[in-house]
């Protein structure tokens, strides 16, 4: 295995890292602020407890999917410095959107959490507005970075940054992530909340409500956007489709895990129907919805690895060629593939106490009993 690859696989891994705990920011935010107004509407403390609940995952999710963030960023600046500099150059005001999200959220979330209950609930419901804004900013901009992968618009001639916002790939790629990631979080929820040793029914039934609800939307939202690649980008669609759907992939290292991950969607729809029935019947199925989240998670994974995976050897996509990983990676300081072996090693080990202390965080410290 060449370096250039390796650091692709780097790249990638840290990557969907990032997107697991970035997803349930985004939908653990938005049913945070739909569940705070409903509670005020309703008058309603139990949904309030909730709302408190979803926004707790929230703040204990963003904490680790800002560790992330940064070794995604200083990653990608030293290991791909060329293509940072067409990012900063062809996608600045993309970018500039999502820094915008990222800066307004932090004192927003601040505010939004130590004004709970010291302001009226009304006024507190409108709050959650622009902190539901804030957080969309985040993909809404930095979405553009994964359009401009897939259908590059700086090759275009006379291409100025803000022609970036012109790129068809975008639209059904932003409700596909928005709309899954409203779904995960949802799932993720109800598996964080029946873990509790007093499972809270309501929540657990609404937060599976929310998920089941959202897969049928989320399909359409997929379909739209393979119709799309398939038009302007041939060769990530051949690769993700493969020849059970008629296509001659270049390669064979991604149409299985496209396979895999809906098959994993049937599954999910079946364990989440089953587990949001028991719920209507005033049971709590445990095991099938925590399976709900760790499906839900499973299916992005696979399915971020097939969309950018799909690419290679190339990091820029157009027509059936592009601009190879290789020409992008740092030529000034080649990273040796032992350096890399070593990078990765470690960096398992640490997402393996990630995850032990995000188990503890959410579900034994900052969701306590009540």
């Amino acid at each position: 295995m060449n370096s250039a690859y390796l650091s692709f696989v780097l790249l990638g891994f840290f990557l969907e890292m990032h997107l697991v705990f970035v997803n349930v920011i985004i939908g653990a935010a938005i049913l945070t602020v739909v569940v705070r107004y409903l509670a005020y509407r309703r008058n309603d403390e139990r949904l309030d407890g909730l709302a408190r609940d979803m926004f707790r995952l929230m703040v204990a999710t963003d904490l680790f999917a800002g560790v992330w963030a940064t070794i995604l960023t200083v990653y990608m600046a030293s290991a791909f410095p060329s293509m940072t500099a067409i990012f900063t150059r062809a996608d600045f005001y993309p970018i500039a959107i999502a820094l915008v999200g990222i800066v307004a959220s932090i004192p927003l979330i601040a505010a939004y959490w130590h004004l709970w209950g010291r302001i009226g609930p009304r006024a507190h419901s409108a709050l959650g507005i622009p902190l539901a804004a804030s957080v969309l900013l985040v993909p809404i901009g930095f979405r553009y970075l994964f359009a401009e992968l897939n259908n590059p618009q700086f090759l275009n001639p006379g291409f100025e940054p803000i022609d970036a916002f012109a790129n068809p790939l975008y639209p059904p790629l932003i409700a596909h992530t928005i709309i899954g990631a409203v779904d995960i979080g949802a799932f993720v929820l109800a598996a964080v909340l029946v873990a509790r040793k007093e499972a809270g029914l309501e929540g657990i039934k609404m937060s599976l409500g929310v998920g089941l609800a959202l897969l049928v939307p989320q399909a359409v939202a997929g379909g739209y956007y393979f119709a799309v690649l398939e038009r302007y980008d041939p060769y990530i669609a051949a690769n993700i489709a493969g020849p059970l759907l008629g296509y001659d992939p270049p390669s064979a290292l991604f149409y299985p895990a496209f396979y895999a991950a809906l098959a994993l969607v049937v599954a999910l729809g079946a364990v989440a129907l089953y587990a949001f029935y028991e719920a209507l019947k005033g049971r709590v199925a445990k095991l099938a919805t925590v399976a709900t989240g760790v499906l839900a998670e499973a299916v992005m994974v696979l399915m971020e690895y097939v969309n950018d995976g799909a690419r290679y050897p190339y990091m820029f996509v157009t027509g059936g060629g592009g601009i190879p990983v290789a020409q992008l990676a740092n030529q000034l300081i080649e990273m040796p593939p032992a350096t890399i072996y070593t990078a990765l090693a470690s960096t398992l080990f640490f997402t393996a106490l990630f995850s032990i202390a995000f188990y503890y965080a959410v579900v034994r410290r900052l969701l306590p009993e009540d």
